[in-house]
């Protein structure tokens, strides 16, 4: 049968997410959860693959922000709820929704477009490279000691109380780190128990707000604890949900507070930064472990010279980037020229500096990782000596790329 790529109809939402459900194995009222979404769902941007006019494949995007290095953000085009049905695959039908959509964005002007990728090996070929990454660090909580003191002070908060102040306080936090993207009134509401959608178990937690010396909130931590004894050994695990802070010391409270929970032998906190700051905050660093780290942001560049213009660099410099991109949209040279105060960036003629391909543009354009590692694999040619040295003094980024909210 011929497959029709289009965006749905509002009565065929429900169809929609019985596909979704299909493929993420998720056991929910489609009707119910149909009715909970359409509120903030945007059905022009709900695409699905139709074949004889039954829905067998989904694709949906959201209008967002990143945030770059230098504290601007760039419009980009969040990608999610990317599914084929089982029976049939290998026809074609991801790549002509991925297609239909970065068009699409291309044309309402998003110079990015961003996705969380289920599986590695997929998008590469659409132009995605890993940005960020995210990283679990477990903490042995006995007997864990800071080096110094921190003024401010911490409070347990009502879930109403914390959807108050959060959004002011993430906003403060990611102008601060590239990487991270605008967060929905919906994702407030569902992470603090506010509101649960249909099919989900509601958050049951806690929530603390951290406050500085003059009383103004700089922290938020959201938590729940696994409850566990040994021979009447407590030996509870404090999962941290969310840890949120906009300055280092705010963020010491809030590790001193989930440390110090009594009854709690072990911290587990995943989705947080790989340059944790918190071995270097403890007299003894060997009490946190790295436990895991993943890939968790990927980067598609559409339009290279609003994207590079958009952030500023660690080092005034200037290259020209040959791009490659089989989808066109990047492909090209382009001058950059850009330092600590800010950038510009244009097509030209120019020789090149640096060629390379959308995908390792996408990879280090927030600074997650360095213009040589891509070179040593392969992915980054230098035709000019020093260009990558270059490259690599510009677009380095402190502190690393993260992003802290799933979508």
């Amino acid at each position: 049968m011929t497959t029709a790529i289009r965006p749905i109809e509002d009565d065929e939402l429900a169809a929609w997410l019985r596909v979704l459900h299909v493929a993420f194995f998720l056991d929910r009222d489609a009707e119910a959860e149909a009715s909970f979404r359409r509120p903030f769902t945007d059905l022009a941007r709900c695409l699905g693959a139709f074949e004889g006019g039954r829905v067998v494949g989904t694709f949906r995007s959201l209008p967002t922000t990143l945030s770059v290095p230098g504290g601007g953000a760039v419009p980009a085009d969040a990608i999610t709820a990317v599914t084929v049905l089982p029976t049939h695959h290998r026809r074609g039908m991801l790549r002509s929704m991925m297609s239909r959509d970065l068009a699409a964005a291309a044309d309402r002007g998003e110079p990015i477009a961003i996705l969380i990728a289920s599986e590695y090996p997929i998008y590469g070929r659409y132009g995605f490279g890993v940005a960020t990454e995210h990283a679990t660090w477990t903490i042995d909580a006995r007997g864990v000691r800071f080096v110094r003191e921190v003024p401010g002070s911490v409070e347990l908060a009502e879930p109403a109380a914390a959807r108050a102040v959060g959004p002011d306080l993430y906003e403060a936090f990611r102008r601060t780190r590239a990487g991270s993207i605008a967060r929905r009134d919906i994702t407030w509401d569902v992470q603090l128990g506010l509101v649960t959608p249909p099919g989900d178990q509601p958050w049951k937690g806690r929530v603390v707000l951290g406050r500085d010396a003059s009383g103004a909130p700089d922290g938020l931590l959201r938590y729940h604890v696994e409850d566990r004894w040994e021979e009447r050994m407590p030996r509870a695990t404090l999962h941290i949900d969310e840890l949120l802070a906009t300055t280092p010391d705010a963020e010491q409270r809030l590790w001193e507070y989930a440390c110090a929970v009594d009854l709690v032998a072990r911290v587990d906190a995943p989705d947080r930064p790989v340059d944790e700051l918190l071995p270097w905050l403890l007299v003894d660093a060997r009490a946190v472990r790295c436990t895991n780290r993943a890939d968790m942001l990927w980067v598609r560049v559409l339009d290279p010279a609003v994207a590079l213009a958009a952030r500023h660099y660690a080092a005034a410099g200037r290259l020209v980037i040959a791009l490659d991109d089989p989808e066109r949209y990047a492909r090209g040279r382009f001058a950059l020229e850009g330092g600590p105060d800010g950038a510009r960036c244009a097509r030209t003629s120019a020789g090149a500096d640096l060629v390379t391909g959308v995908t390792a543009l996408g990879a280090a354009y927030l600074g997650g990782v360095s213009w040589r590692t891509l070179a040593a694999a392969g992915l980054v040619a230098e035709r000019r000596p020093g260009a990558l040295a270059i490259a690599d003094a510009m677009f380095t980024t402190w502190p690393a790329p993260y992003d802290a909210t799933w979508f």
